[in-house]
């Protein structure tokens, strides 16, 4: 059995799920604190279910995203400083006042991963101290083509943990996007969330060991997988927005889809995703018009229209999930899930272990193209066993290669997701009966 729980102001939600069934709802659980929200609720399912729980995944995206960033020193690495105010690194008006400090350091790669200037780190141990001094812990570093060698950052991340271990530090190459501003966004606005992000681990540590000592503790993520609460610390912007994929999950578990569309019908609208092997197919960017896009695996989830392409070849299921539903669904939908509630809660509880590589290589024909390519599927499977799956439970959910434009033959993208753990693509269909008596 598995729990799904949603977070959000001093509130807590929980659903049991066991295979594709769900067991059980709590109500809404309003208390003074998030804490003590989430220990009534899981104190209720202990005395219920006790040791029958194997997995608790929490979406805390709301929470993260009601937060207050902390602040941010930005370290930005390139051949030579902005030349005037115009070619400054912009970021979002929401997130631009976390930066109290901006570092330049020179340096940098190409997109071969060659230097385009040595590594300036005397410069830098110079301004270390006042740094360090300052009494901020979050860093952001971010340096020109760090996709393709991501040398130079690590070599700043060293020299400042070195004199600082409990500096929180954020990479900007764990980030993938070809953009500079995607990537210096992503990481300063991870870093700015460590803090929070470390205080809900520890909290959802706290009380999911107290209450169910011998299940697996996780969080939801954007691209409709989970991470062990551990990473909620290092990489928690990749909990930023799970909801829609989850919800997307939570309809293909519901109608035992692997391979197909996803239609959900909410308040606001109508929305359609792709669930390919059993997950949401995901990009790697949030994009926000004109600014800076998040570099982080989200699903593709889009709005229906009138002019959706309907394929009877493809499998899909249908949810409705508005609270009124005296009026049919737009353009003549018909629910496939008639009774579908809390998809969101059910593809935490369903949700996967998944591992992402994504980054850039040098090929030099067919061949090594393949070799590279196999490279990095065997290390994503290897990453998703890391994370807590059996070695006999993996499978590799999308392996892409894409050649990068601007005149640079022999570059290519490498982009590989794997996937282990639960909600496997074998497990049993939701029986009729069971959506019924839930709903």
């Amino acid at each position: 059995m598995r729990i799904g729980l949603m977070l959000q102001d001093s509130s807590c939600r929980a659903l049991v799920l066991e295979g594709r069934s769900v067991i059980s709802v709590a109500e809404q659980q309003q208390a003074g604190s998030l804490a003590e929200a989430l220990d009534s609720v899981l104190s209720s399912l202990r005395l219920q279910f006790e040791s029958r729980i194997t997995d608790v995944t929490a979406d805390v995206g709301r929470v993260l995203a009601a937060g207050q960033p902390g602040d941010v020193v930005a370290i930005r690495i390139s051949p030579r400083p902005p030349a005037d105010e115009f070619h400054r690194t912009r970021l979002p008006a929401l997130i631009e006042p976390a930066v109290t400090r901006t570092v330049h350091v020179r340096g940098g790669h190409d997109l071969r991963g060659r230097p385009l200037a040595p590594l300036d780190l005397k410069a830098f141990l110079l301004e270390l101290p006042s740094i360090l001094s300052g009494g901020l812990r979050n860093v952001a570093i971010t340096a020109v083509g760090s996709t393709a060698s991501p040398e130079h950052e690590t070599h700043i991340a060293d020299a400042i943990l070195s004199n600082n271990s409990d500096m929180r530090i954020s990479i900007s190459s764990d980030f993938y996007s070809s953009v500079f501003r995607d990537r210096d966004y992503t990481a300063v606005l991870n870093s700015a969330l460590m803090e929070s992000g470390e205080e809900l681990a520890a909290m959802l540590e706290e009380a999911g060991k107290r209450h169910f000592p011998a299940a697996t503790l996780s969080y939801a993520r954007n691209d409709g997988g989970r991470a062990p609460l551990a990473r909620l610390a290092v990489a928690p912007v990749h909990a930023l927005r799970p909801e829609p994929a989850m919800a997307i999950l939570g309809a293909a578990t519901l109608g035992g889809l692997c391979d197909g569309e996803v239609v959900v019908g909410t308040d606001e609208g109508v929305s359609v995703g792709t669930i390919r092997s059993g997950l949401p197919v995901a990009h790697s960017l949030i994009r926000q018009g004109y600014g800076a896009s998040l570099a982080t695996n989200a699903a593709v989830v889009e709005p229906y229209t009138a002019n959706h392409p309907v394929r009877p070849d493809i499998p899909s299921v249908v949810a409705d999930i508005r609270t009124s539903r005296e009026i049919p669904l737009d353009y003549g939908l018909l629910p496939t899930l008639p009774g579908a509630r809390d998809l969101t809660l059910i593809g935490c509880a369903a949700t996967p272990l998944t591992a992402w590589i994504d980054r850039l290589e040098r090929v030099s024909g067919q061949e090594e193209l393949q070799s590279v390519q196999h490279r990095a599927e065997e290390e994503a499977s290897s990453a998703v066993v890391q994370l807590g799956a059996s070695p006999t439970d993996t499978r590799i959910i999308e392996s892409n290669v894409f050649a990068m434009p601007y005149g640079n033959p022999g570059i290519v993208r490498i982009r590989v997701q794997a996937a282990g753990g639960t909600s496997s693509p074998g497990e049993q269909t939701l029986a009729a009966q069971t959506m019924g008596a839930t709903a």
